[in-house]
């Protein structure tokens, strides 16, 4: 989908219209109407999700628009802050350092492990989002997960049939199993609210579960209500955006340090000067100025999402145009983080350094770096993507170097998420430290580097 916008932004100039099915789009390319659009969600509100994904994100924050949705932002909001996320580093180190135990027992015969990447990453932002939004009940959350899992491999092997008006109505076999992943979702995640409802509010806990009914709590008092099956459905949200985001953020980013050993050797650098061996805490996280810079370019070159789409509700201008009412909008996120007129002729390049200012100042306007979305609907659980992201890259760092495998395929594809289509094969080859005072250095094995 980005290479389709990058040719049509060449061929058509900037902005153009296309359709879509029967449906007039108007593609928005200029950052500053981008910020316009995504700012004004009264005039430019969300398109409605296609029905065949309901499923998936049932009617939390994603789908839902208007006073519900600035409802249950306002509840939901607070389990993202900062200060409550940095009780959660603990949490997702411990669960990184499972992972990397792992990798290090299945390498310790040779010199060099293959994993798939991806594989990995899947799996361990799936315990995280588990164990941070369901805390006690994380193997109940896991579960969820692997059921919402089965619901996106059901959603692609479905393709083109899955749009036919009705088709979902019909009780095919295919939709008969999809009807018993929804129906043993709900039940599951029932099970985990209502018991966590039926606790004084103050033994809610500090997960993300938890801080939200501490949040609707309080904002009771302000008439901010949500129903179980709404906190249900911000929960089904919580898990697939919670570990879908990361995931991809992880495997890019990894893929990007494997190709560009000189910034993967920077990264390592700054961790083993800052932490050693040492877990990094949430104060540590702070320093690590060069991760978040590769972090932020990975972002730009591998966005999770590729464009955003938003409708227009009355006749508008924009940009001197008038719009029709009806008329989707499509802002094309990755063509806009590349285009050499924002970020330089190095654009296609991956260069962490254009970070070093920080993100408003990278390229030539704001808009132009759309990783989480814009605007009063930018994805609430995006320092919690970075914190996760930061967390697990610093500790791969600390014990392993790493480069593509020969088997590896380059193939994004988009599916809801910008993903590897074969997977991310690299090879790992775990660090011998020697200590020197209080500086760890790497050393390396006897044997041969893979």
């Amino acid at each position: 989908m980005g290479f389709f916008f990058s040719q049509g932004l060449r061929k058509k100039g900037k902005p153009y219209f296309f359709w879509l099915g029967w449906t007039p789009r108007l593609t928005v390319v200029d950052p500053e109407f981008c910020k316009e659009v995504l700012s004004n969600i009264g005039t430019y509100p969300r398109t409605a999700l296609p029905i065949h994904l309901e499923d998936l994100f049932a009617k939390g924050l994603v789908s839902i628009e208007g006073e519900k949705w600035a409802r249950h932002r306002r509840i939901v909001s607070p389990a993202f802050f900062l200060d409550k996320l940095k009780a959660m580093v603990p949490t997702i180190a411990n669960l990184a350092s499972t992972m990397l135990e792992k990798w290090k027992l299945e390498s310790e015969n040779s010199t060099c492990k293959e994993i798939d990447a991806w594989d990995e990453f899947r799996a361990l932002t799936a315990d995280v989002i588990a164990h941070t939004a369901f805390g006690s009940s994380s193997a109940e959350g896991k579960q969820v997960f692997l059921l919402q899992h089965e619901q996106q491999c059901l959603f692609f092997r479905l393709g083109v049939s899955a749009i036919i008006p009705g088709i979902r109505f019909l009780p095919t076999a295919t939709n008969r199993y999809r009807w018993k992943l929804r129906k043993q979702i709900t039940f599951t995640l029932e099970g985990i609210v209502k018991k966590r409802v039926s606790l004084p509010s103050d033994a809610y806990g500090s997960d993300l579960l938890g801080l939200m009914l501490s949040a609707l709590r309080e904002g009771g008092q302000k008439n901010l209500t949500m129903s179980l099956e709404e906190i249900m459905d911000e929960c089904k949200t919580f898990f697939f955006a919670g570990h879908e985001t990361t995931s991809v953020l992880l495997t890019w980013t990894v893929m990007l340090l494997a190709n560009h050993s000189e910034w993967q050797e920077r990264a390592r650098e700054e961790v083993l000067s800052l932490l050693g061996s040492r877990h990094p805490d949430a104060d540590s996280l702070n320093h690590l100025k060069i991760l978040g810079m590769v972090l932020q370019e990975s972002l730009r070159l591998y966005p999770p999402a590729v464009n955003t789409s938003r409708k227009v509700i009355k006749d508008q201008k924009l940009g001197g145009i008038l719009i029709p009412k009806g008329t989707g909008l499509t802002i094309p996120i990755l063509p806009l983080h590349v285009d050499c007129e924002l970020w330089g002729a190095d654009a296609l390049e991956f260069n962490p350094l254009r970070f070093a200012n920080g993100v408003l100042n990278a390229c030539k306007h704001p808009s132009a770096f759309l990783p989480f979305g814009g605007g009063p609907r930018i994805c609430v659980g995006q320092n919690f993507a970075m914190m996760e992201a930061k967390i697990v890259l610093c500790m791969v760092l600390q014990k392993f170097r790493f480069r593509l495998s020969l088997g590896y395929r380059h193939a994004p594809i988009t599916r809801l998420t910008l993903q590897p289509e074969y997977g991310m094969q690299i090879l790992l080859e775990p660090l011998v430290y020697s200590q020197v005072g209080r500086v760890f250095q790497a050393g390396s094995r006897a044997s041969d580097p893979c």
